[in-house]
């Protein structure tokens, strides 16, 4: 590897430890605890080291989004479109819910009633998922509004149990009763079995 190409490398790499420390600080002590310091010490690196990733907090706040939007979001959606049957997909779709980083984007939506750019990004976020979840479904099932509907209830449990103190177990098996009401529902004629 030439010299050029293993700065750019550590360039990212580096860049990538203070986004991954910037996620868990905003898990582990909310947005209100969310400042460069703490960021840093979680890192076990300097504010040199940060502004050699980063040129101002401003332009770090805007990756750290971006790097949400995109692991928690966008890669996530292409990864369930590779998957075969659109039952699977519906069902991998709950596997996914429940892994997300509440803790983090219970932050983000804290953030978001201070921040008009994070807003629009969790808000895109939000219509992503929303998008992405009645395709699936869209694919199942024969009623046309059925997929939006159980998008909406989705997304409506989702945020909702981000917002709030509910136990996962409950968020999980509030998940379970939507996925297995999105499945009894009549198929789609090129998805029934005869």
């Amino acid at each position: 590897m030439s010299e050029p190409s293993e700065a750019v490398a550590a360039a990212a790499l580096l860049r990538g430890r203070f986004l991954d420390a910037g996620m868990r600080v905003l898990a582990r002590d909310g947005y209100g605890s969310f400042k460069q310091s703490t960021v840093c010490a979680e890192t076990g690196l300097t504010t040199g080291g940060f502004y050699h990733s980063f040129p101002s907090w401003k332009d770090f706040e805007i990756a750290l989004i971006e790097h949400w939007k995109s692991d928690a979001t966008a890669k996530l959606v292409t990864t369930l479109r590779t998957i075969g049957s659109p039952e699977e997909r519906v069902t991998a779709v709950t596997a996914v819910a429940k892994l997300l980083p509440h803790r983090t984007e219970r932050a983000l939506r804290v953030w978001a009633a201070k921040d008009p750019d994070v807003a629009a990004a969790v808000s895109d976020v939000d219509q992503t998922r929303f998008d992405a979840i009645a395709e699936f479904v869209g694919a199942l099932v024969a009623d046309p509004d059925e997929p939006t509907r159980i998008a909406a209830h989705s997304m409506m449990v989702l945020i909702g149990y981000q917002c709030s103190n509910i136990d996962a177990a409950d968020f999980e098996q509030t998940l379970g009763r939507i996925r297995d009401d999105a499945l009894a529902l009549p198929r789609r004629s090129d998805q029934t079995s005869e």
